[in-house]
C-alpha cells in the first residue's frame, strides 16, 4: 500500500510541475504583451520593454527566496524561451507551412 500512495504523489507532483510550466507560459506571454502595450508609446520600441520586463523579473529574483524565487525563475526561463521563438519566427525566411510544424521537433541549440 505504501508503493501505492507514493506512486500516485509522484504523478500528483508530475501534473502539478506540468500545471506550473503552462501556467508559467500563459504569464509570460501576458506579461510580454502588457510590457508590449507600455513600450510602444515610448522611445526605445522593443529592446526597451524587453529590459523593463528582465529587469522586473531580475528584481524579483534577488528580493526573494524559496518558493517566489523559483518561480520566478521559471517566469524568467519561459520569458526568455519565449523571445527565442519570436526570434526564430522572426528570421525564418520562407513560409510556414503545416509539414514545417509537423515536422517541428524543438527550437535549435542555443549558440
Amino acid at each position: 500500500m505504501k508503493n501505492v500512495i507514493l506512486n500516485m504523489l509522484a504523478k500528483m507532483s508530475v501534473m502539478d510541475a506540468e500545471a506550473k510550466q503552462l501556467t508559467a507560459q500563459v504569464e509570460t506571454q501576458s506579461l510580454l504583451i502588457s510590457a508590449l502595450m507600455l513600450a510602444t508609446g515610448k522611445e526605445g520600441g522593443v529592446s526597451a520593454m524587453i529590459g523593463s520586463v528582465n529587469k522586473a523579473i531580475n528584481s524579483v529574483l534577488e528580493s526573494s527566496d524559496g518558493l517566489i524565487k523559483s518561480d520566478a525563475e521559471l517566469l524568467l526561463t519561459k520569458f526568455q524561451e519565449q523571445l527565442e521563438l519570436t526570434q526564430l519566427i522572426n528570421n525564418f525566411e520562407n513560409e510556414i507551412s503545416e509539414e514545417a510544424i509537423d515536422n517541428f521537433e524543438s527550437l535549435p541549440d542555443r549558440k
